[in-house]
C-alpha cells in the first residue's frame, strides 16, 4: 500500500519567513561597520585638529617673533621659533612643511601643513589627514612723531595732516604721522616718513595702513589744580618782570612754584621770560583765558610748562601777531625734573576744553619748543614756522594739522635728547597678528 503525504505549501513558507534566528549575527556584524568606522574617524579628526591647533599656536608665535627682530635673519628666528614652540606642545615625528616671507612693506606672512596619521580611518583606506594652518601678522613701528595728528572721531579716510603751499620740512630722527590719513600735497621736502593709520599720500617714505597712536598725555589733566575760580582780569608778562596783582595766583605744588593767570595772558619783551633761567621747574596756568604774544616779542619761557584750562566757556588758544610785517617768536624749553609730572611737557591744552580752541598762525609766527606741545582737541593751521629748539627734541600734538605758505618746519629728535628733557612716547605695539 503506498502512501500520499500532501504538503501545505502556504504553511511551510510562513514558518520560513518567520524563522530568522540564525540571522542575527550577521546582521549585528554587518551594522557594528559604519558605527564603529563613524567612532574611530570621530577620534581620528579629533587628533588632527589637536594637532592643527598646535600648529597654529606654534607658527602664530614664530611669525611673530621674527617680525619682532626686524633683523636680516627674521625668517631663521621665525622657523627656529616655530620648531622649538610646535615640539614643546606636541612630541612626535610629524613631517612638518613651513614657510615664512616678507611681503611689501611690515608685512609678515608664514604657513605650515601636515600630514598626520590615523588609527582607524586607515581601515577604509584613509591613513592620513592633511591639515594647514596660515597667519599674517603686520609691524607698526614706535611713534617718535615729531607732528601726530589725533583726528578725533574721524575715519581712517579723512585728511588730518595736510602739507599745502611747498613747506620747507627738515626731519632729523622722526616722522610725521596721522591717526587717519595725511596729504605732502607733492610737497614732502625732508619728511623722513609719512606714517598713517589711513592713507599716507605724496610724502616721502610713506606707511599706509599702520596702527592708531593712543592719547597717552590726557591723563596729565589730572595734574591741574584750579585756583581762580570765576575770576578773570587778565595779566602782561614782561620778560623780566613777573606780573603782580589779582590776576595772579601764585602757590606752591610738590615743592614747585605754580603761576596761575586768571583770564587772558599777554607775553611781551625780549629774552628770558624770568629774566635769568630758573634753578627750579615751574608752571604757568592760565585759567579761562588765552595766550597772546605780542608784536615784535621775542620770548624765551625756560624751565616752566604753561598749562590751559578752565571752564570751558572762554577761548583757549594761542595767539602770534597777526597781519603783514607784524612779527611774534616763542621759545618753549620744558621743566626737566624727573620728580615733576610736567616733565617733558611745554604747552598743554586741558583736553576738556573744546569751546573755541582752533588755532591759526600768521606768516609772522616763530613757534619753537622742545618737548611736548599737547593741543590735542585743537585744530592748527599755520603760514609760520615752527621748530624744535635748543634740545632738539620736539613733539607737537594736535587733532588736525595743515599748513600754508611757504612754512618751515624744522624738527629733530635723538634718543639721548628726549631722554635728557623726559619726553615721553608711545612705546607702540610692535608686531600684532591680522585676524
Amino acid at each position: 500500500m503506498v502512501s500520499i503525504h500532501w504538503f501545505d505549501t502556504k504553511n511551510l513558507l510562513a514558518r520560513f519567513r518567520d524563522d530568522t534566528g540564525a540571522m542575527i549575527a550577521p546582521i549585528v556584524a554587518l551594522s557594528l561597520i559604519p558605527v564603529m568606522t563613524a567612532v574611530g574617524a570621530a577620534v581620528d579628526y579629533s587628533r588632527a585638529n589637536n594637532v592643527r591647533s598646535k600648529l597654529q599656536a606654534a607658527l602664530d608665535a614664530g611669525l611673530l617673533a621674527g617680525a619682532r627682530a626686524n633683523a636680516p635673519n627674521w625668517n631663521q628666528i621665525a622657523i627656529d621659533n616655530f620648531e622649538a614652540n610646535f615640539k614643546a606642545a606636541l612630541a612626535g615625528g610629524l613631517n612638518i612643511t613651513k614657510s615664512f616671507v616678507q611681503e611689501t612693506g611690515q608685512l609678515y606672512q608664514g604657513k605650515a601643513s601636515a600630514l598626520v596619521p590615523t588609527v582607524f580611518l586607515g581601515l577604509i583606506q584613509v591613513p592620513q589627514l592633511a591639515i594647514a594652518v596660515a597667519a599674517t601678522a603686520t609691524a607698526s613701528e614706535p611713534d617718535n612723531s615729531c607732528i601726530l595728528t589725533l583726528d578725533k572721531g574721524q575715519p581712517l579716510s579723512h585728511v588730518g595732516l595736510k602739507l599745502n603751499g611747498a613747506p620747507i620740512v627738515n626731519l632729523s630722527g622722526c616722522s610725521i604721522r596721522s591717526n587717519t590719513s595725511l596729504d605732502c600735497n607733492g610737497h614732502d621736502g625732508g619728511v623722513t616718513k609719512a606714517i598713517a593709520a589711513g592713507s599716507s599720500l605724496g610724502c616721502g617714505t610713506p606707511k599706509s595702513g599702520s596702527m592708531t597712536v593712543p592719547d597717552i598725555y590726557a591723563q596729565l589733566a589730572t595734574n591741574i589744580v584750579p585756583q581762580c575760580g570765576t575770576s578773570r582780569p587778565g595779566a602782561t608778562w614782561t620778560a623780566g618782570v613777573l606780573p603782580s596783582g589779582p590776576a595772579v595766583k601764585t602757590v606752591t605744588v610738590g615743592g614747585r612754584t605754580e603761576y596761575h593767570i586768571c583770564g587772558d595772558l599777554t607775553l611781551s619783551g625780549t629774552g628770558l621770560l624770568n629774566g635769568s633761567t630758573p634753578s627750579s621747574d615751574a608752571l604757568i596756568v592760565i585759567e579761562n583765558g588765552s595766550l597772546f604774544i605780542e608784536q615784535d616779542a621775542s620770548l624765551t619761557v625756560a624751565r616752566m610748562a604753561i598749562v590751559m584750562t578752565g571752564n570751558n566757556a572762554f577761548s583757549s588758544t594761542v595767539n602770534f601777531p597777526a597781519g603783514a610785517g607784524k612779527l611774534g617768536s616763542l621759545t618753549l624749553q620744558p621743566p626737566v625734573e624727573s620728580g615733576n609730572p610736567w616733565q617733558g611737557v611745554s604747552l598743554y591744552l586741558d583736553p576738556k576744553l573744546t569751546k573755541d580752541i582752533d588755532n591759526k598762525w600768521g606768516p609772522g609766527a616763530s613757534f619753537s619748543a622742545d618737548g611736548l606741545v599737547y593741543l590735542g582737541n585743537s585744530n592748527v593751521v599755520t603760514d609760520g614756522n615752527t621748530s624744535s629748539s635748543n634740545a632738539k627734541c620736539s613733539k607737537f600734538v594736535m587733532n588736525q594739522f595743515t599748513t600754508n605758505g611757504h612754512v618751515n618746519l624744522d624738527f629733530n629728535q635723538t634718543i639721548a635728547s628726549c631722554a635728557a628733557i623726559g619726553l615721553k612716547q608711545w612705546g607702540g605695539i610692535i608686531v600684532h597678528l591680522m585676524k
